[in-house]
């Protein structure tokens, strides 16, 4: 469990002009925080904090909007890891832990937890908490929920250290570990890991039917319209009282095109913008009647490719790209400039436990390079197809397109929806793809479901395995609950994954929310906007 950290106003200042995440390797997941323009803007974004007071003549009967990108995939925890999700069923259902701003876990539905020995867990839940119709949630909820999650392909690499999930008694739940698994508590973070109550779970299960989810989060469902609304209710029955939703209702209203988001903060017609494409930087930051936030980020875009694909077997070809690509270029195509180049091809944001921004400072732009491993791969070129279904992701792809043509290989660029990406990937219908992944700080939350077997089906979307990964992996999971000698295997997973290639890692980008500006306790954190039962007026 790491500890919050807390922003000096001095340090703020400061950040505001710097770049964007600097590299850490301590205890500590704050990062550093910056923006393209920020220092120069006449009105630059401000940094999200977390809301501490509330005015008490503060509007707390509002109906918030908020537009988004991306409607969502399912109600179901298990169906899909996708942000599009998180965004809203993180409002409907309770976890054991939540997510603070840095991504560290703090509990929720777990009054208490202890470790009873390196591979034992116990956690107490609250008495007393209510699900949306009515009952109290016990711990045979909390069993049922986490052992159908521990089945999911979604997080099933990150379960694969957990043994057992049993009840100890009416509000005790314990969990097993088949050795030391320090990053437990943040597992339990996932969106995989909501608690759907028992008797609803049942139900969903047997008639395939999530379209009335029952949680006993801080709001309840109220309607959706596929494609274009989800909708739900303040839950004036939320266990902590002290924490409840500040507004009446969230609408969370489904925009595709940035521009069309921007628009509709702009004439009122939406309160916040939590997927703000930065193409719009300049045209809002200066707008008196808006509010600019930002936060750094942990969201790691990447050029992925199947590497069972017959053109992306052989390393070389794979480090040909690494070459090939000017990540620097793209991170301006795609976010205008407003984030931070990496080249560790292990999803390592530099905010992570033991992070190597370039190891063993392999890659660079350099066509030429490129040019020659293909040669010595023996591959004079081919044909290709690049998938995306995110704005950024398509101007990327295109710009990918003319660097990939310089050595040979003829790519053409497809759009698709979003909610058929990940079974186009699972089909190997998608040769190469450009999209982010959320990291966290403690790496151990995405190696296994990125590059091992155990992600496959899930999100190990580059189809990557090996065997003496897979040990390092496990080592660097087992060795010790002390950071550091972990990171120091990290360091070394990190230089051999930089070494095979089995993506290309480009940039992360900077997280920015637009908002009316009158909005008040917005905040972000690394990966997603957050707390959004914070809105009020």
């Amino acid at each position: 469990m790491k500890k919050h950290v807390v922003f000096l106003s001095l340090f703020l200042v400061l950040i505001m002009m710097a770049t964007m995440l600097g590299g850490c390797g301590g205890s500590s997941k704050k990062p550093d925080a910056g923006a393209k323009s920020a220092a120069t803007a006449k009105n630059p974004p401000k940094i999200a904090e977390p809301t501490k007071t509330v005015d008490p003549k503060a509007n707390l009967n509002a109906d918030i909007t908020i537009v988004q990108q991306l409607d969502m995939v399912s109600f179901d925890p298990i169906a899909t890891s996708d942000l599009s999700n998180r965004y809203i069923i993180t409002n409907i259902y309770s976890y054991l832990f939540a997510q603070d701003r840095y991504l560290n876990s703090t509990p929720e539905l777990a009054k208490s937890y202890k470790r009873l020995n390196d591979s034992t867990w116990q956690f107490e839940i609250h008495k007393g908490v209510k699900t949306h119709d009515g009952k109290e949630l016990t711990a045979d909820d909390v069993v049922y929920s986490l052992q159908r999650t521990q089945k999911g392909t979604a997080i099933g690499a990150l379960f694969k250290p957990v043994d057992k999930i049993s009840k100890v008694d009416d509000y005790t739940i314990q969990i097993t570990t088949f050795g030391p698994y320090p990053a437990l508590p943040t597992a339990l973070t996932h969106v995989s890991c909501g608690i759907v109550p028992k008797h609803y779970l049942e139900k969903a299960e047997a008639s395939k039917d999530w379209s009335n989810p029952i949680g006993t989060g801080r709001y309840k469902f109220k309607s959706r319209i596929i494609g274009d609304s989800v909708v739900m209710e303040r839950f004036d029955g939320y266990f902590n009282k002290d924490d409840k939703a500040l507004n009446k209702s969230l609408t969370f209203k489904i925009i595709p095109e940035g521009s069309g988001r921007t628009i509709a903060v702009e004439t009122k017609k939406a309160d916040l913008n939590v997927v703000f494409d930065t193409v719009d930087y300049d045209r809002v930051v200066g707008n008196a009647n808006l509010q600019l936030w930002q936060h750094p980020s942990q969201l790691v875009w990447h050029l992925g490719y199947d590497n069972t694909n017959p053109n992306f077997k052989n390393k070389l070809v794979r480090q040909a790209i690494n070459f090939a690509v000017d990540r620097k270029a793209l991170m301006e195509v795609g976010h205008n400039g407003h984030g931070t180049v990496v080249f560790n091809n292990a999803t390592f944001a530099p905010t992570c436990l033991g992070a190597v921004n370039n190891p063993g400072n392999k890659y660079s732009y350099d066509p030429e390079k490129a040019k020659a491993l293909m040669k010595q791969a023996g591959v004079s070129g081919f044909d290709t197809e690049i998938i995306v279904f995110r704005d950024e992701a398509e101007r990327m792809a295109v710009l990918v397109q003319s660097y990939l043509k310089v050595i040979g290989i003829n790519a053409t660029v497809k759009r698709i929806e979003n909610a058929v990406f990940a079974q186009t990937i699972q089909a190997h219908k998608a040769p190469m793809f450009i999209t982010s992944w959320g990291c966290y700080w403690d790496p151990d939350m995405f190696l296994a479901r990125r590059f091992t077997k155990a992600g496959i089906g899930g999100v190990n979307r580059v189809w990557y395995q090996n065997p003496e990964l897979d040990v390092m992996i496990d080592k660097a999971r087992t060795i010790s609950f002390d950071d550091k000698p972990r990171a120091e295997v990290y360091g070394q997973i990190q230089n051999f994954l930089a070494e095979e290639a089995p993506e290309a890692d480009l940039y992360v980008n900077n997280m920015y929310a637009l908002a009316n500006k009158d909005l008040k306790g917005v905040e972000i954190n690394v990966e997603m906007p957050h707390n959004y039962y914070k809105l009020h007026y």
